[in-house]
């Protein structure tokens, strides 16, 4: 289904394939029953208190960081370990990342795990700005995020890019109809909502076997 996009690709590259795979492959039907049924697991496991059900129809992000872990301690197979190097190493561009050891068989999903890990690590983070693949201080939006998930040795550029369609797909069941994912990332507005599409996008790719 994804397209054979360099090693080199940008996340505006990543993002740009994404939509293509998106137009060829939309969600479907189907598509949307599934997410359903995730969303009433958590759904299930949400605190009563309003305020605090304000992400995935009553979760938060570290709610669902938490119900991720449970369902890993309870038997399900653990996406990686992730241990991310330090600030310096955040900032450095990706081509200094890619002597690192590399498993090639970590399927979209881990690759959104592992996203979602930098857009919520302190040392790393989430930025803003569309397609940029870093700032000065190391900060990714979710595109950049994924492509750097291959620099670290998780998975492939094909494999970030069913990751950025589950992403996108994510985003189109939450009405998000124009646009690519960086446009969205623009317009998000906090770390908390980008990570939270992150890891729902992770939910839909175990769901679907990817």
């Amino acid at each position: 289904m994804a397209t054979a996009l360099p090693e080199t690709a940008t996340p505006g590259d990543l993002d740009k394939a994404a939509a293509r795979m998106y137009k060829a492959h939309p969600l479907t039907a189907a598509d949307r029953r599934a997410f359903d049924a995730i969303a009433a697991g958590y759904q299930r496991t949400a605190p009563v208190d309003p305020a605090a059900r304000h992400l995935l129809r009553g979760t938060t992000v570290q709610e669902m960081v938490e119900q991720i872990e449970r369902q890993q301690r309870h038997g399900t197979r653990p996406p990686v370990d992730v241990h991310l190097p330090g600030r310096l190493a955040a900032a450095l561009p990706d081509w200094a990342h890619r002597g690192r050891r590399r498993d090639c068989t970590h399927p979209p999903s881990t690759q959104l795990y592992v996203a979602a890990a930098i857009l919520r690590d302190p040392r790393w983070g989430w930025q803003a700005k569309p397609h940029k693949m870093r700032n000065k201080r190391g900060q990714r939006c979710i595109c950049g995020a994924l492509v750097t998930t291959v620099a670290l040795g998780v998975g492939t550029m094909s494999g970030a890019e069913t990751a950025a369609w589950h992403v996108l797909c994510e985003l189109r069941g939450r009405g998000w109809n124009h646009g690519l994912i960086g446009d969205w990332n623009q317009r998000c507005g906090s770390p908390e909502r980008a990570i939270d599409v992150t890891l729902t996008a992770y939910q839909r790719a175990v769901a679907a076997g990817q």
